[in-house]
């Protein structure tokens, strides 16, 4: 069983798309994605970051136990999957989501339908946000499957 918290160094990442420049002080960013885990022992991730790597949304997804972990903020596991184990080659719905309110960004977490607190975080300035998925880097790494792709920025007002 996989027991240590991951990094995200330990993933091959495929990045997916780049958002347009975010520099309203009010939009809404959301990323949606379902992936197909090759291996129920190998973790997947999925994340929507700024150019940095250091700011935005990235989890992985142990598909044996359904553990959810941060892999930018160091918060280690923020939750479990209710139905688990995933079965390998079975779509897994993502849905990352992120809501600026001036510098401030609130983000949301949705995978299968299921909500995940996630830290909040701040960031100056016009940005650009990439989009990716990955697999964990050890032994032989299979492209990993992924469909239904949505990427998008709203530049219009948010409610809270």
């Amino acid at each position: 069983m996989n027991i240590s918290i991951p990094e995200l160094n330990q993933f091959v990442l495929e990045e997916l798309g780049q958002t347009a420049a975010v520099d309203k002080p009010n939009a809404e960013i959301s990323f949606k994605v379902d992936i197909k885990p090759a291996r129920v022992t190998r973790r997947v991730a999925v994340g929507i970051l700024d150019e940095s790597r250091k700011r935005g949304i990235a989890v992985a997804i142990y598909p044996a136990t359904g553990e959810v972990c941060d892999l930018c903020n160091g918060g280690g596991v923020i939750g479990y999957l209710a139905n688990t184990p995933l079965a390998p080659g079975v779509a897994v719905a993502c849905d990352l989501t992120l809501y600026r309110f001036g510098m401030n960004f609130i983000c949301s977490v949705r995978i299968q339908g299921e909500i995940f607190l996630y830290p909040a975080f701040s960031l100056g300035g016009t940005t650009r946000l990439d989009a990716f998925v990955g697999q964990e880097a050890f032994g032989t790494v299979e492209k990993l499957e992924w469909s239904a792709l949505r990427l998008n920025v709203l530049e219009q007002p948010v409610a809270a």
